[in-house]
């Protein structure tokens, strides 16, 4: 099924406009560090960093043309005045995340007219790239030297340009035969650096070495963006149907996680607490939470109730899913600040719950979890596997039933959506998106992601961005699927075992990811708690 971007995309790639990604793939210069004119490494100062992985990069900065036939919009300051679809200015006035933007539809666009392979994308530089590309093999000021009188010949900067007129290419290239990679134009590289200086800057900083980082929101008529075209390691991502088209915007190539507890039995359900500790459930009839600055994991509860899903509120309040088998309650409980815990609702219509999973909470205080049934020999009362909402008051209601056999449940993070997995052993593995309804039901499905015969996901969290992260597949599949609201696969990242949920930290951790995973491929398997620093931010403030 073809996801909406995909759709749009596809009804909007005219002839023109793939004549114009046709010209932007030829334009690509093959850079192969340690081979013929490329040196193995990047000399900055003293330090030597190799670069390993060949890429390639665009030769010149994108043109306003080129964005406006992947964007559908010019947001430039300056255009050339004419034929729109000739403009070769560069494009300008866009912020950081309208360049990554272009960067996930350019690759969509190019796989889908087979201008690119499935296994290529569309990304920024990161720094050691970009100034690899800049340097051209040279260790002076500039590119071209050391003679500032030459810059005129090779850049367009404040002592030559009244504005950002001139198309692309116009100067003299660099040795690599890269245009315009000192002036004309700031470069957004990853992680929002710009390199290069523009026609704004004096001649000093257009030097190959010059660096800033740009705020979140800057848009300016001197700041654009030069591609990279490059492969998706070929060992990770052989096995996947889909192939992610934002890599390098989550996770960092080469980021690994660590395992910081590994004495579960199942581990499930992670939730960060008020203070800052990560708390997960041990299937095996256990609560704990970790310290992330002592390293330290202790008992926060005991039996548990066999918890499943966790969740704090804003006042430190902890909900649990408590499921069936042995000990499982099943039920959804309160515990206070002071450790005190009350039942919050344990029936619907007067029927036990099957087995309470996973749980979200909404900025009204209500509580969703899923109710599937997978283990347990406590008879059944309820005749379905639901999706409920529970209101502060402990009322109960059917948040839907069109989940057959719901798992993991997490809401956007404006309150509007709600994504729930259905993952059936013996049917339908989808990720599901929903529409909150003003009573807070859940209305007007939507299947983002069909795993196929696959394992579906288990649970979810979001970042700030309301991108999906899932926990899902089995084997060399294991791992945590990144997806936008749209469904659009935006990464993936093998995890050290079959995962089974994920939440991210807090304060200087707003951009780790904790995982309740197992620990290995082979038996007899641990479970247990690991955790990865990625490119993306879960939530706001230090808490």
């Amino acid at each position: 099924m073809l996801t909406p971007l995909v759709l749009a995309l596809a009804l909007g790639a005219d002839p023109s406009k793939v004549e114009l990604l046709k010209t932007f793939r030829h334009e690509f210069v093959s850079i192969t560090p340690g081979e013929g004119k490329f040196p193995p490494t990047l000399k900055v100062g003293d330090k030597e960093l190799p670069l390993t992985s060949p890429f390639s990069i665009a030769k010149y900065e994108v043109p306003q043309n080129l964005w406006e036939a992947v964007m559908g919009s010019n947001p430039s300051r300056w255009k050339a005045k004419g034929n729109p679809a000739e403009n070769r200015n560069s494009v300008e006035m866009l912020t950081y995340a309208d360049a990554q933007d272009f960067c996930r539809r350019a690759t969509v666009l190019m796989r889908q007219e087979k201008l690119i392979k499935q296994n290529e994308i569309i990304r920024l530089p990161t720094e050691a790239e970009w100034e690899y590309c800049c340097r051209a093999g040279t260790t002076t000021k500039y590119s071209f030297g050391d003679d500032i009188q030459a810059l005129n010949d090779y850049a367009w900067h404040t002592g030559n340009a009244a504005g950002n007129d001139p198309a692309v290419g116009e100067k003299m290239p660099n040795p690599w035969d890269l245009y315009d990679m000192h002036g004309y134009l700031w470069e957004f590289c990853a992680g929002r650096a710009l390199r290069g200086g523009s026609w704004k800057d004096k001649a000093e900083r257009l030097a190959s070495d010059v660096r800033v980082i740009a705020p979140e929101t800057l848009a300016d008529d001197a700041v654009g963006l030069r591609c990279v075209l490059a492969k998706l390691p070929e060992t990770v991502f052989s096995g996947l149907e889909a192939q992610p088209i934002a890599q390098d915007q989550v996770v960092e190539p080469g980021a690994k996680f660590e395992v910081v507890w590994g004495e579960g039995e199942f581990t499930e359900g992670p939730a960060l607490g008020g203070d800052g500790l990560m708390y997960f459930s041990d299937i095996g009839n256990r609560i704990y939470r970790f310290a992330p600055k002592t390293k330290k994991t202790e008992v926060y509860r005991d039996p548990s109730g066999r918890s499943n899903g966790l969740i704090f509120d804003g006042d430190g309040r902890l909900y649990a899913a408590e499921g069936a088998n042995t000990g499982g309650q099943r039920r959804i409980t309160v515990t206070d600040a002071n450790g005190k815990l009350r039942v919050l609702a344990d029936k619907s219509e007067g029927k036990r719950f099957n087995s309470p999973n996973d749980i979200a909470l909404d900025a009204k205080g209500n509580v969703y979890f899923t109710d599937p049934r997978y283990l347990g020999d406590e008879p059944r009362e309820l005749d379905f596997e639901g999706t409920f909402i529970v209101s502060p008051k402990g009322e109960v209601r059917v948040a839907t039933r069109e989940a057959k056999k719901p798992n993991g449940i997490v809401l956007s993070p404006d309150g509007k959506s709600c994504y729930v997995s259905e993952n059936d052993p013996n049917g339908k593995r989808e990720l599901l998106k929903f529409k909150v309804q003003a009573d807070g039901t859940l209305a007007d499905k939507q299947s983002l992601h069909d795993f196929g015969v696959g394992r579906g996901i288990d649970g979810m969290t979001v970042d700030l961005a309301g991108n999906i992260y899932a926990t899902a597949g089995t084997g060399e599949k294991a791992g945590i699927w990144v997806f936008d609201p749209a469904g659009q696969l935006l990464a993936w990242f093998a995890t050290p075992g079959d995962p089974t949920n994920c939440e991210f930290g807090g304060g200087q951790e707003k951009n780790v990811l904790y995982v309740t995973t197992a620990l290995s491929r082979q038996k007899p398997i641990k479970y247990g708690l690991a955790r990865i620093s990625l490119l993306k931010e879960g939530r706001k403030g230090e808490r």
